[in-house]
Parts: structure tokens; sequence; C-alpha cells
């Protein structure tokens, strides 16, 4: 464990140097340490609430009906198909490596140590968004109202994590991270606009592989999905170095203060 802060810090010294002079990201020691570690362990705690959550008893189970679910939800309800879990899996996994694929671009390899400290932050920030939204929902999942569901599966851990979709949402994030990070280091590419279409396709199969394995509602797969990808965007965008603006974040006392300038160019 050790080893690794010191690691952790001796990348994140070195980051603002490296690469420097066309690099559309500056990051800051003082603020994303903290915010990754923090991140991180918040995360960690989050994950035993969720795990601890409530679990469902019999009487309330063999009392739940389908019907009891709205018309553009009641779809999943109907849904369980046992191989659909590994392939949302694959689906997931795949997606955590696509920024992997940014250091093929001749701009962005020689900056690995800082496009991957920011990945980790967005991951970590993600992961925080996820254990803690969820721990407070106790939306129950679509296979629960399955009557072809084995009883004693919709009496397990996990059966109130419905709301939201954290696997497209993780998904999202990685995948509009990777998009965002190649059109900041590419901003005159004419890839730009098929890298951004395809950043919802990772999320979109992992959602759907989730809606088949009766684990997710439609309604939660949308509000997930925004959800990550707005994570993946924002991430960067806090970290972006600009002529003409700069948005950044402050700790203070009181918390940490969101700042955006605007800095005016002044010619002779």
């Amino acid at each position: 464990m050790k080893i690794s802060c010191l690691l952790f810090v001796f990348v994140f010294f070195g980051l603002n140097g490296y690469g420097q002079n066309k690099s559309p990201y500056k990051l800051r020691l003082w603020v994303d340490m903290p915010v990754t570690v923090a991140g991180a362990g918040l995360s960690y705690v989050g994950l035993g609430i969720l795990k601890n959550k409530p679990l469902l008893d019999s009487a309330t189970v063999a009392g739940l009906n389908p019907d009891q679910i709205n018309k553009f939800d009641r779809g999943a309800t109907r849904q369980f198909n046992h191989n659909a879990s590994l392939y949302a899996d694959i689906a997931l996994y795949s997606s955590f490596a696509l920024p992997g694929l940014l250091m093929i671009n001749d701009n962005i390899n020689n900056e690995a140590l800082k496009v991957g400290a920011l990945y980790l932050e967005t991951m970590a920030v993600m992961g925080v968004a996820y254990t803690w939204g969820v721990s407070a929902t106790h939306r129950k999942r679509p296979y629960v109202y399955n009557p072809d569901v084995d009883f004693g599966k919709k009496l397990r851990k996990g059966t109130t994590n419905s709301l939201y979709a954290g696997h497209p949402a993780a998904a999202a994030a990685a995948a509009f991270f990777a998009a965002k990070v190649f059109s900041d280091y590419n901003p005159d590419s004419r890839l730009k606009p098929y890298i951004w279409s395809a950043a919802i396709i990772p999320p979109a199969i992992v959602a759907y592989y989730r809606y088949k394995d009766g684990q997710h509602f439609p309604t939660d797969i949308l509000i997930g999905i925004p959800l990550g990808a707005a994570i993946g965007i924002l991430v960067p965008q806090l970290h972006k170095v600009s002529d003409k603006t700069n948005l950044s974040l402050i700790p203070t006392y009181k918390g940490i203060l969101l700042s955006y300038t605007f800095n005016k160019k002044i010619r002779n």
C-alpha cells in the first residue's frame, strides 16, 4: 500500500512537466491526488453499504405484481436470459479498455501518465456516484417481478439495486472519456464526429444485455448512461487548459469551489 501511494505521488509530480508544451490538460497534485484517493476510498465504503442493504422478505416478494410497474418499464419484468449477464460483463470490461486505445494516437501516447491519471480520477468519481447513489435507492430489479425466476434468487443481495443502471453508467464514463480526450488532443481531426458517435455503442450494448438479464428497467438505463457520460466528459474538462477559459476545482475550508475564469488576450 505504501509503495502504491509513493508511486502515485511520483507519477503526479511528473505529470505537469511531461509533454507540457502541447498538452490540453493540467493536473494539480494537491487537488487531483486527494480527489482520486478519496474517490477510491469512498467507493470502497459505499460498496460495503451497498452490499449490506436490507434483503427482501418472502412475503414482500410473493405479493409483487408486474402490473404495479408503469407501462414503459413493464416489459423488463419479462426478461431473464442466463447468458445475458456474461455478455454484459464482457462488454463492460471491454469498455474499460477503450481509453487504452488512445495510446495509438501520436498526440496522446507521449502523455500516457497524464491521461492514465485522468482516467483513474474519472472512474473514482464514477465509483462514488454509483455506490452512494444506488445505496440511497431501493428500487427492485425487474427479475424480482418475473414468475419464471427462481424464488430463492429474489431473496439474495442486490435485488434492490435497480436504480440506477451502474454497468451502463460505468461503460459510458469510459467510452465518453476516450472520446473527450481524443477530441481535446486532436481538435482538428476529421474523426471526431465518428468517435463521439461511436462512444454510445459500448454503454448501449451493456445496457441491452443488462436489460435482457432482467437487471434494469429502461428508466434505470436512461438515468445511468447520461450520468456516466457526463462524468466521463466533465472530469477531463475540469482539467482543460485554454487561452480563453479556465475551469478548475479549488479546495477551500468550506468545501470545494468550482472556479470559471475568462482570460482575454491583449493585442498591441
